[in-house]
């Protein structure tokens, strides 16, 4: 769902940076003029949204869409907040709405097949994806059907073919941190584990301060058993997320003796 804003697997956030231009540009072409408080408001909902601030934009969407209820990109927008909060239903509602309004968009199609996706509606997120293939040649938009029909294929268990998604993902954007991590998910659990580290290895490369792939990096270490590494990489997990749930995964291993 909406590109480099993370939730579980998807792939979410460079929507929402779009989507301030977007409302910059719908604005200059409404009929109707819009205020000037209402402009501010719609921006702010994206920002939001940019930012992580999944409840807070939300209800900045709910509120901007009784305002501007025409406006397709705020139903994209509200769905995706929704998305990152693991509102699948009102998501698929709310991106339901967008794509009704403005069928051709290939980024309200993606952020709805990741709901699908999410809801295991994998034949309805397949057509999204097929959808949008054929309507974005932009650059963008075919690198976030790569990553997320990668995510697609790893839900419905087909790790060969997830590997390949985000190996043609990667060689569109070779430091796309979404695609080595999910490449690396892939080979990891189709027992590829030292190509799975590789991947974890650029990732933590290219965003030392990623909680998930220093966990990932110290996890596939340990199983190649290079433990003092691992370990390493392990505590690094630690130390970037202290009380959250990747830290928590992190310690678990750390207090498991190695294996023989």
């Amino acid at each position: 769902m909406i590109r480099r804003l993370h939730r579980g697997g998807l792939c979410l956030g460079a929507a929402a940076a779009a989507l301030v231009l977007w409302l910059s540009g719908c604005a200059s072409k409404d009929k109707k003029p819009q205020s000037a408080e209402l402009m501010l408001n719609e921006r702010m909902a994206a920002v939001l949204l940019r930012d992580g601030q999944c409840a807070d934009a939300e209800r900045a969407f709910q509120e901007a869409v009784k305002n501007d209820p025409k406006k397709p990109e705020l139903y994209d927008g509200l769905g995706v907040a929704q998305l990152c909060q693991s509102k699948i239903g009102p998501s698929i509602d709310a991106l339901d709405r967008a794509v009704k309004m403005s069928p051709n968009k290939a980024a309200f199609r993606i952020h709805r097949a990741c709901a699908h996706t999410e809801a295991g509606h994998y034949t309805l997120a397949e057509e999204d994806f097929k959808a949008a293939d054929a309507n974005s040649t932009a650059a963008e938009d075919r690198l976030e059907i790569a990553i997320n029909r990668g995510r697609l294929r790893q839900r419905q268990g087909n790790y060969p073919a997830a590997e390949a998604e985000f190996s043609e993902a990667l060689s569109m954007d070779p430091q796309s941190v979404p695609a080595l991590m999910g490449r690396g998910m892939a080979r990891e659990v189709s027992g590829n584990t030292s190509h799975a580290a590789e991947d974890y290895l650029e990732a933590v490369r290219l965003q030392p301060k990623n909680p998930e792939a220093n966990l990932r990096l110290g996890i596939s270490l340990m199983t190649l058993k290079k433990y003092t590494l691992g370990r390493r990489y392990l505590e690094r997990t630690v130390e970037l997320d202290p009380v959250g749930e990747v830290g928590a995964k992190a310690r678990v291993m750390l207090d498991k003796p190695p294996s023989s």
